[in-house]
């Protein structure tokens, strides 16, 4: 079961009210919002890779698979991956061609760290890109180039003259 991570620094802020600080409460809602916008950008990086790599559906419901088990482990105080699960990683970042520094800051970050976060937000990006296209993570907003900014003040510039 994936953790959802709103909801819990929701309860954790709710508890917390009134026993802490305000710049300690400060501190702790900072703290969380960098942990939720770092998961963010690791998972949505994994994704990319594995999407980028050609890893088949397949590959990606197995590997998605594997870190829902390995939050399972974790909250019940387990290893996360077995024996098994390291070799379908390793497999599957394998024959996505993601880098193997990228699996070992997964390995890592889950497995050292026991980081159900992590894995709840990595499941919860897979599960929401198989409705979505990988260009989900691509900010749809035209960043402005010079040519561009140079046809915005031309187009300014007729305007003022007629």
């Amino acid at each position: 079961m994936a953790v959802d991570f709103d909801r819990f620094t929701g309860k954790v802020m709710d508890v917390t009210k009134g026993k802490l600080s305000p710049s300690e409460a400060g501190i702790l809602s900072r703290l969380f919002k960098r942990t939720k916008k770092r998961n963010i950008v690791l998972a949505a990086g994994l994704l990319a890779a594995l999407k980028v790599g050609g890893a088949s559906k397949r590959d990606i419901a197995e590997f998605s698979s594997i870190l829902e088990k390995a939050n399972e482990r974790i909250l019940t105080g387990k290893e996360p991956f077995t024996k098994g699960d390291e070799s379908a990683l390793e497999r599957i970042f394998r024959d996505a061609k993601v880098p193997a520094a990228a699996e070992k800051k997964l390995k890592h970050n889950v497995q050292m760290d026991q980081d159900e976060l992590l894995a709840s937000e990595i499941v919860k990006s897979l599960t929401a890109t198989t409705s979505q296209k990988l260009g989900a993570f691509v900010p749809a907003k035209r960043i402005p180039s010079v040519r561009y900014e140079e046809e915005e003040e031309e187009k300014v510039r007729k305007r003022a003259k007629g």
